[in-house]
């Protein structure tokens, strides 16, 4: 008995049976045969799309919507493989609209339960369904839900903050260290009570000019999903000089019958000043005083200045005269 052949030789041989019987019959005219072996390609191509045929299709998914109190901690099925059946017509439609579409699936289509959250395969499937022509049939679809595992999540302001040291060079000081945005938006699960920080590692900036401008990475903890994982750093230094100033001294806490006569009677008073502001900054700043607690019922002859009042915009305040001679004036009523 004669072995049957597989449907490609076949289909050769019966194409080459059909090419032979027309050159024979069109020998003459080579257009006439080309126009009956479009014909009969036509026709064998309507009936092949007429014929029932299965297939499989891949179908890219993705879970959207997901509320910022949840977080997913085992992913769902990236990707359906999807037994179809219909038409060949049907089919190679599906399959053009397949390899363009992906499926997306709210969260909110999920039964979240205890940490678990699956979709029915109904549903699924009529989802998918949606996406093809009626006429296809939906055999099975693997896997056949899609579920993933989850933990409810808090949402935390945090401060941003500078861990480093500054070194100055050329009498720069630091003013203050900004950071834009200066506080990041992170997520932590609710089980997590630890004490969390935003935190950027800048370790040593030199101050050498009056405006040091950086993009910093923060400093990531295990656990914690941070809005964003850079920010700007602007750190404001200014150059200071010394300056020294004569400010009188005067007597605080003097009972009202007593007044205070020191020699001197001014004090050399010496700070670091901004160069900006170098001329703003007078005598007229600070106080330094006798404090008549210090010297009641002493024999001593020196009594011991101190700084009362300074103004903010300066450091590094210091004393030259330390010391005075004094006299305790009463006056008679």
């Amino acid at each position: 008995m004669r072995e049957q052949g597989s449907p490609k030789s076949r289909f050769a041989e019966f194409f080459k049976k059909i090419g032979d019987a027309l050159l024979k019959l069109f020998r003459g005219d080579f257009s006439v045969f080309l126009l009956f072996l479009g014909l009969t390609l036509f026709f064998w191509w309507s009936q092949t799309m007429n014929q029932n045929y299965e297939t499989q299709m891949k179908l890219p998914v993705i879970v959207s919507d997901v509320p910022d109190n949840v977080r997913i901690t085992r992913q769902p099925a990236r990707q359906l493989t999807v037994a179809l059946s219909g038409k060949g017509s049907s089919l190679k439609k599906s399959g053009r609209r397949g390899s363009r579409q992906v499926l997306h699936v709210s969260s909110s289509s999920f039964t979240m339960s205890h940490g678990h959250a699956s979709i029915p395969t109904s549903r699924l499937r009529d989802s998918i369904a949606a996406m093809l022509p009626s006429s296809v049939v939906i055999h099975s679809i693997s896997p056949d839900s899609i579920v993933y595992q989850y933990a409810m999540q808090r949402t935390l302001m945090l401060p941003v903050e500078f861990e480093g040291t500054t070194e100055s060079q050329d009498q720069f000081f630091l003013e203050r260290i900004e950071f834009t945005p200066d506080s990041i938006r992170v997520r932590v699960l609710e089980s997590d009570t630890a004490m969390h920080r935003a935190v950027v590692e800048a370790g040593q900036i030199m101050l050498t000019s009056d405006t040091v401008v950086r993009t910093m990475t923060l400093r990531m903890e295990p656990g914690v999903i941070y809005s964003q994982d850079e920010v700007v750093m602007t750190v404001l230094s200014q150059q200071y000089t010394e300056k020294s100033l004569e400010v009188p001294i005067t007597g605080v806490n003097f009972p009202d019958h007593v007044s205070l006569k020191s020699f001197p009677a001014k004090a050399v008073v010496t700070a670091w000043v901004k160069m900006s502001e170098y001329d703003r900054v007078t005598a007229a700043d600070f106080q330094v005083v006798v404090d008549y607690n210090d010297i009641a019922g002493s024999d001593a002859s020196k009594a011991r200045l101190r700084i009362y009042s300074q103004p903010a915009n300066v450091r590094n305040v210091r004393l030259q005269t330390r010391t005075v001679d004094y006299l305790m004036e009463r006056t008679a009523y």
